[in-house]
């Protein structure tokens, strides 16, 4: 990702990316101890200036109240993403913050009730330690509570120099049983295997990405070339999309698309 480490750097970002023929971008950055990111209210101007330029706006949220959502809507913010997590010991074992699922549900109402057009949850499979644990929760939190434009399952991946390094990542079985749940309580809704998951090995990534695609997701971000060709057996359209997360069905014709053969 590229650093804007000031507002005035932001909008200069976005006016390269814009010129470089860019639809859209992704916002993301690190946050306090309660899980609010850090000087957000400080960019929503620039991040106003981006929308007028015509990009479609993708933020992640962090931790917010009623006022911040609405704040960010005016912003122009179009899509807004956040981690859902269901276990409350979780969120204290891996974010290292005092919050609760009904914390992180309560993000997601303020969001919807400020106004944010698209509001697209990321469940982890695997957060606590690579375990299944509160995943299926979080989708029924979510399910029963929140319009969901596009749901992104993403995987634990252990990353060399953190204390997750070792440990062993979910099995495709346990993403398709995600997967699986998340389409039964939202048949309509569109869902996606995210980029965040494990690639160590081809075996293991196609694993997951076979569990996702049998569970039930429409689309799996960079797919291995495996995946596609047994989409294709199975007789699967499969439409490329440049875009890089959860892109809401009404955008994908302002962004390039494709039909593979």
């Amino acid at each position: 990702m590229e650093p804007a480490n000031s507002p005035e750097d932001f909008v200069t970002l976005c006016k390269g990316l814009v010129s470089d023929g860019a639809r859209g971008i992704l916002i993301s950055g690190g946050c306090d101890a309660d899980g609010s990111i850090l000087d957000l209210k400080e960019y929503l101007p620039a991040i106003r200036e981006a929308h007028e330029m015509g990009l479609i706006i993708k933020l992640h949220t962090g931790l917010v109240d009623r006022g911040t959502a609405e704040s960010i809507a005016e912003a122009g913010v179009d899509i807004a993403s956040m981690e859902m997590v269901g276990e409350a010991g979780t969120v204290e074992h891996i974010f290292g913050i005092g919050a609760s699922p009904e914390d992180y549900l309560a993000t997601f109402r303020a969001l919807r009730d400020g106004g944010i057009p698209h509001i697209c949850p990321h469940v982890c499979v695997g957060l606590h330690d690579g375990e299944l644990k509160g995943e299926l929760k979080a989708v029924e939190m979510l399910a029963s509570h929140i319009r969901i434009s596009t749901l992104a399952i993403i995987v634990l991946r252990p990353t060399k120099g953190t204390v997750l390094e070792n440990l062993t990542p979910p099995t495709g079985g346990e993403v398709k049983k995600v997967v699986s749940h998340a389409r039964a309580l939202l048949p309509d809704t569109k869902i996606i295997l995210g980029s965040l998951r494990p690639r160590a090995s081809l075996e293991s990534r196609f694993d997951i990405e076979l569990g996702a695609l049998d569970g039930g997701v429409d689309g799996i971000e960079v797919p291995s070339n495996e995946l596609l060709a047994e989409a294709g057996r199975r007789g699967l359209e499969i439409r490329r999309i440049e875009a890089y997360g959860v892109l809401p069905v009404e955008y994908e014709e302002r962004v390039r698309t494709s039909t593979l053969d």
